[in-house]
């Protein structure tokens, strides 16, 4: 996979990198490395690519937790984004930036009071409630503050979801209320004082690559719906997020196009989504900032072990942990020289510790050198947050967004010295 296959806003020269004509090397001059970098023009076409493809009844709401830059929620929120949240935090997020609370759905199995305080103030459309317990305390707040709360009910249901990475339904889950339950659930939903039930949330997946494993999810949720609908009205139906991105040769991008008359067949064939004029809810996350953002670090060293060829970069896992999470690499390359020798490389990073490789068995040119510059592609989504930023005490690297022409640091690095000055020595010792 090239650089090219990922996204055309990236164009590889000899010997930089283009971002929308922007130049890599003028970004690493004023920030150094490692460094993330983000795109707005791909986030911008991702996200009219899927807007033009889906029916209007479908809502789209950012995941959040892909990617929690205030810059990129505020450049999804303006192209006409909702927003998933997971956390109190991603909450302040969204009161800082003036999202319209009725745009905003909290989801999440293990909410604490001070979240679900949080949620009820902001009066936000939806807490999405994964247990009886949970909804429980939901309504003994609300009647603490004096408040009516929305939610809907997240279902853990029977399906999975053909050709999804992950599959975080059916079976035994920390996620949701098995549907079983649903009937006692439901029931206490209607006599709680304080609730307002809306509707269901049902997420199923993670990583669908199948424009098939999509519809086929999306009719499993909607005829679900149905089921609930028989005993209350669905005003809301959240069918989650879970489409994915391509990572690897043979992995093919994911085919929307056009699939909105499929969708919009779907939808005329039940009459309960029309009578009761329900809210579509659709929470893309990687799908929408994925391919915008590319990890760049700075190699230090190569070395030969015992026939293997390794590239040590001045990055690692703990500023981009997926490929060590997942054992897949990104599609990753080396930005300094395109020749046509090329070996197969391990690339790890400055930690101790064995898991520490960005990338292993990949292809660069023979000639990769100290000082050259290395990017993993497709890091826009569950990079720099995901990652573990505190181990062995690295300063934590820049955000940089490209856009318009121009680039601006949305976030600034962190250094040691500031995590150094929180820590604290009892009198004592």
């Amino acid at each position: 996979m090239k650089p090219l296959d990922i996204s055309t806003s990236f164009q590889q020269t000899d010997s930089d990198l283009l971002i929308s004509g922007v130049s890599l090397i003028k970004i690493i001059d004023d920030f150094g490395t490692p460094l993330y970098v983000y795109d707005a023009e791909t986030i911008r076409r991702r996200y009219n690519h899927l807007r033009e493809n889906l029916p209007p009844e479908i809502d789209i709401f950012y995941a959040m937790k892909a990617n929690p830059n205030k810059a990129i929620v505020r450049l999804l929120t303006n192209l006409g984004t909702g927003v998933e949240v997971a956390s109190r935090g991603e909450l302040l997020l969204c009161e800082e930036l003036g999202i319209d609370p009725d745009n905003i759905v909290f989801a999440g199995p293990s909410k604490t009071i001070d979240d679900l305080t949080k949620a009820i103030d902001l009066g936000i459309y939806s807490i999405n409630v994964e247990s009886l317990q949970e909804l429980r305390r939901i309504s003994r707040l609300s009647q603490q503050r004096g408040k009516t709360t929305s939610i809907e009910l997240r279902l853990n249901p029977e399906f999975h979801v053909d050709g999804a990475v992950v599959n975080m339904g059916g079976g035994s889950q920390k996620f949701g209320i098995d549907i079983e339950m649903l009937p006692a659930v439901l029931e206490a939903a209607l006599r709680l004082p304080n609730i307002h039930l809306n509707g269901i949330h049902v997420f199923s997946a993670t990583g669908i690559l199948g424009s098939e494993g999509f519809l086929g999810n999306l009719e499993n949720c909607v005829g679900l719906a149905e089921r609930v609908n028989s005993h209350y009205p669905v005003l809301s139906l959240d069918v989650g997020g879970g489409l994915g991105i391509p990572y690897k040769d043979g992995e093919v991008e994911l085919s929307i196009s056009g699939i909105n008359e499929r969708i919009q067949s779907l939808f005329d064939r039940y009459k309960f989504l029309r009578d009761n004029n329900t809210r579509v809810i659709l929470e893309p996350g990687r799908y929408l900032v994925g391919q915008s953002g590319v990890y760049i670090s700075r190699v230090e060293y190569t070395k030969k072990s015992r026939g293997e060829d390794y590239v040590l970069t001045d990055g690692g896992v703990h500023q981009l942990l997926r490929p060590a999470l997942l054992r897949t690499s990104h599609p990753t390359f080396n930005l300094s020289r395109r020749t046509e020798e090329t070996g197969r490389y391990n690339i790890g990073g400055t930690l101790c510790t064995p898991i520490d490789f960005i990338a292993r068995g990949i292809e660069l040119p023979r000639d990769t050198q100290e000082g050259d510059l290395i990017g993993a592609f497709c890091s826009g989504a569950y990079g720099y947050t995901e990652s573990m930023p505190l181990f062995l005490s690295h300063d934590m690297p820049s955000e940089v967004l490209v856009h318009d022409g121009r680039y601006s640091e949305i976030r600034q690095p962190t250094t040691v010295e500031e995590v150094l000055r929180k820590q604290r020595i009892p009198r004592e010792l």
